[in-house]
């Protein structure tokens, strides 16, 4: 049975606040006035204090001073607290667990589940209200949170991530059979994580596989990775016509490809060849910045788990070549930042965490913590709008395929979705307040229903 949004609100509200419904009779409501409240809007430098947001179902009606609701609608008084849009993390895997082999080759495929779900439901309660999944099944989640069967974000999914032989996304263990050569997967991962292609017909196959899965874009990796045992970090991966091939299908489908590209190689061959988005950039020249800048490229840089991550405990977590890979990026991460700043490249936020399935909700909980390394090269309104409009601005590039097409996501403003926070403190003042979303987050809506009120 499909629940209306009327029902799934009175549903939501009723659990999470007792003073939103009298009984379970009490009629349904469809407005929420936050008053008194200091707006964020998602793109501006400032807070513009005193003004009320009318929620309407699950769009933002109007924002101003002096709005009147209807007599039936729910007022909360904001107390001159921050209201601004939920947070965006435009780079999630919430499907896949470290060490990657190893979760292949041992962790059921409803474990994987399982925990997906789990973490689903902790990133909104830490006020991510719309995530990108870039590499893994995630679609299968969509209608479960969409219905109401569980908690959780707006999910954009790439499915299953394309990748050569021997690439970032070829997860077997060295004596695994090859799917493409050895009479198909042997393991569900070759099916929904990874699928594995070595010609542009290959890729396009992939492609299409990933949007009959649910995709609402395409993810290639165009360069080795830090955690991955078989491709060196320094390595080229795809050809000009396969990476041509996956944005040839994207474009087809009405949609865009991300690429996961370390290298400046790898950055520059993705751009001449179509990409839009594009993931990491570490070692990204003042030549290849121009170009991201000119072609409006997108940039999702993740920070922290280079930045923000000690060399002992990177040591720790990492094998000792993965660990050789990370520390050539310790340097190199600064140095790109300031250079795609300097060229005013569209910047996006996301994390990219990656724990072992015991510690993936723990780990999530960290996940604004990218933006301690963000205000080391841009302001604090940069930073937020990486984290909201902007991020919003890539979830719209998905065109017929958007599965939320009713408004935009990441923004305060007349028509946009209903997914916001009040926060305390003044995100533009303190960034920090961030990272403690338990302490300082008083109200998380999303689409219209409160998942949390403690004003």
């Amino acid at each position: 049975m499909k629940l209306s949004h009327t029902l799934k609100h009175a549903m939501v509200t009723c659990l999470v606040s007792i003073s939103f419904c009298a009984s379970a009779d009490a009629p349904v409501t469809r407005q929420i006035l936050i008053s008194n409240v200091a707006v964020y809007d998602g793109r501006g430098d400032t807070l513009k204090n005193g003004l009320n947001v009318l929620i309407e179902g699950n769009l933002i009606k109007k924002i101003g001073r002096g709005l009147i609701a209807d007599e039936s609608a729910v007022i909360i008084d904001g107390g001159g607290r921050t209201l601004m849009p939920g947070l965006h993390d435009m780079h999630t895997h919430v499907s896949i667990f470290r060490e990657i082999s190893e979760a292949r080759q041992n962790m059921s495929p409803l474990a994987h589940g399982a925990l997906a779900a789990a973490r689903v439901e902790g990133m909104l309660m830490n006020g991510f209200t719309t995530i990108m999944d870039v590499g893994g099944p995630a679609a299968y989640l969509r209608p479960l949170i969409d219905e109401g069967v569980l908690v959780g974000p707006r999910i954009y999914s790439a499915e299953a991530l394309i990748s050569q032989t021997s690439g970032h996304g070829d997860f077997r263990a060295r004596n695994d059979l090859h799917p493409n050569i050895d009479g198909g997967p042997t393991n569900w991962y070759e099916r929904h994580t990874s699928c594995i292609a070595d010609t542009p017909g290959e890729v396009t196959r992939c492609a299409r596989e990933n949007f009959r899965n649910g995709a609402t874009h395409l993810k290639l990796m165009t360069s080795g990775g830090v955690s991955s045992r078989f491709d060196p970090l320094h390595s080229l991966q795809g050809s000009p016509a396969e990476v041509r091939a996956a944005v040839e299908a994207a474009k087809n489908w009405k949609t865009f490809v991300s690429v996961h590209a370390y290298t400046d190689e790898a950055v520059k061959m993705s751009l001449e060849n179509g990409v839009k988005y594009i993931l990491h950039a570490p070692q990204v020249t003042e030549e290849t910045a121009k170009l991201m800048a000119k072609q409006g490229a997108y940039v999702n840089v993740n920070l922290e788990a280079v930045l923000g991550l000690e060399e002992e405990l990177a040591a720790q977590m990492l094998s000792p070549e993965s660990f050789r890979k990370w520390k050539s990026l310790v340097d190199a991460y600064p140095v790109a930042m300031r250079t795609m700043v300097k060229h005013k490249v569209k910047l996006v936020f996301g994390t990219d965490l990656l724990a072992p399935w015991n510690k993936s909700v723990a780990y999530d909980d960290s996940a604004a913590r990218d933006l301690l390394q963000w205000v080391k090269f841009v302001s604090a309104a940069d930073a937020l709008r990486g984290i909201t409009s902007r991020s919003g601005e890539v979830a719209q590039m998905t065109g017929p395929n958007n599965p939320y097409p009713d408004g935009p996501t990441g923004v305060i403003e007349q028509g946009a979705y209903a997914d916001l926070l009040v926060i305390d403190g003044n995100p533009l003042e303190d960034i920090s307040i961030m990272t403690d979303p338990d302490q300082n987050f008083r109200i998380i809506m999303k689409d219209g229903i409160v998942y949390k009120n403690t004003l």
